[in-house]
């Protein structure tokens, strides 16, 4: 189901994505992807599955990633650009977030004495900036090989609590915000994979391992259940699986003729 927060995030990168396309419109391919190496843009739509470690381990089991981005390949093959990741998943380690709700038979009692119907899952986002290098090797064209980007951006994750009957008032807004643990901080990224680009803008796409650093901290003033405010650093990193597909913005390059 796509929620109003999903759905405003979404809004937020297709406009960006419109706009991007309007400025790079003139970006044309004068020669054949396959003999000469080029410079063009390309917006990227992609998908990652991400097991996390250190920190983020306790919290979370593994979780997906959508996202896009924009990047400009110059024709040394250095890259440049950036993009947003909405992150979500459903597998929850950290369970202690709502103890002091829980009753002795260990549930949630709602507002008409019955157990209450919850779902607790995760929720995030990335931004970043990269540069990266394609090291093509001139096969099977100057345009394709292996990709390496770096990159540093921000990352923010939460405990999403969501009351099905929206009858628990102990965990209506704004009191989700002392079990959320809400948290976010500067994020590091690296990348490494293979990159295919072929005449054809359908065609175009790349896959690797990424990696994730975040050195974030608790956001909120007060957590309900410890009865405290958590002001500890933490190390929430990641690493995964990451397939992208691209879109360059050009015109098709033109056919060779021959003259006898």
């Amino acid at each position: 189901m796509v929620t109003p927060y999903i759905f405003k995030y979404l809004l937020k990168l297709v406009f960006c994505l419109l706009l991007l396309i309007a400025v790079a419109s003139k970006t044309k391919a004068q020669k054949s992807i396959s003999d000469s190496s080029i410079s063009v843009s390309h917006i990227d739509f992609m998908y990652s599955l991400q097991i996390p470690s250190a920190d983020l381990a306790d919290r979370f089991g593994f979780f997906h990633g959508i996202g896009g981005g924009f990047f400009y390949k110059a024709s040394n093959n250095f890259e440049y650009g950036g993009g947003a990741t909405f992150l979500f998943g459903n597998q929850l380690r950290e369970r202690s977030i709502i103890d002091n709700l829980l009753t002795q038979n260990s549930t949630i009692l709602d507002s008409d004495g019955r157990a209450a119907n919850l779902l607790v899952s995760m929720r995030g986002w990335q931004v970043r900036g990269n540069i990266g290098k394609v090291f093509s090797f001139n096969r099977p064209n100057p345009n394709s090989g292996v990709l390496v980007r770096l990159g540093i951006g921000f990352m923010q994750h939460k405990i999403r609590v969501e009351d099905r009957q929206v009858n628990t008032p102990q965990l209506a807004w704004p009191y989700q915000k002392g079990y959320d643990r809400l948290s976010n901080g500067l994020m590091l990224t690296q990348f490494v994979g293979y990159q295919i680009y072929s005449n054809t803008k359908l065609v175009n796409f790349y896959a690797g391992i990424e990696f994730n650093e975040a050195f974030t901290k608790n956001r909120r003033a007060y957590n309900f259940s410890e009865k405290r405010q958590d002001t500890d650093a933490r190390f929430d990193s990641s690493i995964g699986f990451k397939f992208g597909w691209m879109i360059p913005i050009y015109k098709r390059a033109p056919k060779d003729f021959y003259f006898e």
